[in-house]
């Protein structure tokens, strides 16, 4: 297991992107506070439309959605073509106070590989049939890897220095899974450090 805080990241998934108008990903349908039947993608800025689906129905469900991208990275948007409810691969676990240690968390299949991320800000960077980056990645602060356990979970652990200066920080989380030689990038999540 390794972590590395403030480092580059030379990591192939992370690198590339590939420009398709239909992605596929995973991820949290989320309503918008204080408006009728408007979505988005938890911890990220892409807004999801269908008009194939009551969006309704999916509100809170980790989903796998396939769909059409508008091409924009500042104001993502998708029209769901596709959607089915899928398990939670990624988090961001273990309470995100500062000078506390916190997790990535990955539960996928046991030995494959799993790599994690934890960004300042979001973005939208399709990266073709493996889903989408829905992290920044100029601003990544911590990478961490290691193999998945027998159990089918793997938790890799995280110090949040102890500065006051960190309370009320949103942290954004990615993370990818590598298995026979396949990757796929996983759900995003976020929290807030608290004191």
């Amino acid at each position: 297991m390794q972590t590395t805080l403030l480092a580059p990241i030379a990591l192939f998934v992370l690198s590339t992107s590939a420009l398709a108008q239909e992605v596929t990903f995973t991820g949290k349908v989320e309503d918008v506070s204080g408006t009728t039947n408007q979505f988005v993608l938890g911890c990220t800025d892409t807004q999801l439309t269908s008009a194939f689906f009551n969006l309704n129905l999916f509100v809170g469900e980790q989903v796998q959605i396939t769909g059409q991208w508008n091409g924009s990275a500042a104001n993502p948007s998708v029209a769901v073509d596709a959607i089915s409810v899928v398990p939670e691969v990624f988090e961001i676990g273990g309470g995100t106070k500062i000078g506390k240690t916190s997790t990535l968390g990955f539960t996928a299949a046991p030995g494959s590989g799993a790599l994690g991320f934890i960004s300042l800000n979001t973005s939208f960077t399709p990266f073709g049939a493996e889903g989408v980056i829905f992290i920044d990645q100029s601003q990544i602060v911590l990478s961490a890897s290691g193999t998945v356990g027998g159990a089918g979970v793997l938790q890799i652990p995280f110090q949040i220095p102890n500065s006051p200066a960190l309370v009320g920080l949103d942290i954004y989380g990615q993370g990818a899974v590598v298995a026979g030689g396949l990757v796929s990038l996983t759900n995003p999540d976020c929290k807030t450090i608290d004191n």
